[in-house]
């Protein structure tokens, strides 16, 4: 951890002891490990974000990156390639060429036929030499399969098109539609745009319309903190009662 997310780390550990009664010797391994990992989001909760606009890709292997999927290369994955490869094995290889390639436009012109997808989608995937399991789990990581995206509400209240999404986006931000559609991940923009959206909704015509409250990274980072304390004292003196019960 870095040293702000020691002393948040320090400073959980003396409420859990002082307030709750909760002492590092009552905590489960997982317990002590989850409190840790929400120690450090909260000492950088915009590190997600932060990468994602640096465009740091995930690595798989010796030579080999996938980058978050683009609004682009996403556009080419669920209406082009999906439609055209819809067996498993063949959508995976899809998956991974779109990954490798997600900030490439050039790599996804004139990949419209099955024959045309199945040639590149099988090259990109036999060049890699990696594991099925490392090459999985650099997928997930490159999908950010941690419950950072949008809610299915979100989704389909955003879901006027990727390149609506693009243009809107450009308009409030400045930031032009193609680097919004290129170089910067689907689920960033999908984020931004909702957040554009609920603010509109919020304060639209100069008036404050009932909307529930917007947290930010850091207000929701500390939220968890404390719900994580909280479960863990709760689990902490059920585990008292029941060994009292006992005797």
């Amino acid at each position: 951890m870095t040293p702000r997310a020691d002393r948040i780390f320090a400073g959980a550990l003396a409420d859990l002891d002082g307030r709750l009664g909760v002492k590092l010797a009552d905590m489960e391994p997982g317990e002590i490990a989850a409190l840790v990992r929400a120690c450090d989001r909260e000492a950088n909760p915009w590190r997600d974000a932060d990468a994602d606009a640096a465009g740091v890709p995930v690595r798989v292997c010796d030579g080999v990156w996938f980058w978050r999927p683009t609004i682009g290369a996403a556009a080419w994955l669920e209406e082009v390639a999906g439609p055209l490869m819809a067996e498993s094995a063949q959508y995976r290889a899809c998956l991974i060429y779109a990954l490798v390639h997600a900030r490439e436009p050039e790599a996804f012109r004139d990949l419209d036929t099955p024959s045309k997808i199945r040639r590149a989608a099988t090259r990109a995937a036999l060049s890699i030499a990696a594991t099925p399991q490392e090459v999985d789990r650099a997928i997930e990581k490159a999908l950010g399969m941690r419950n950072s995206s949008p809610s299915d509400a979100d989704i389909s209240d955003a879901a006027a098109g990727w390149a609506n999404i693009a243009a809107r986006l450009e308009s409030q931000t400045g930031i032009p539609a193609s680097e919004w559609i290129w170089k910067r991940s689907s689920a960033y923009a999908m984020k931004c745009y909702t957040d554009l959206s609920t603010f509109a909704r919020a304060y639209g015509g100069g008036r404050h319309a009932p909307v529930r409250e917007m947290l930010d990274e850091l207000d929701e980072a500390v939220a968890a903190r404390q719900r994580l304390k909280v479960k863990i004292a709760r689990r902490v003196k059920e585990t008292r009662e029941a060994k009292d019960g006992d005797r």
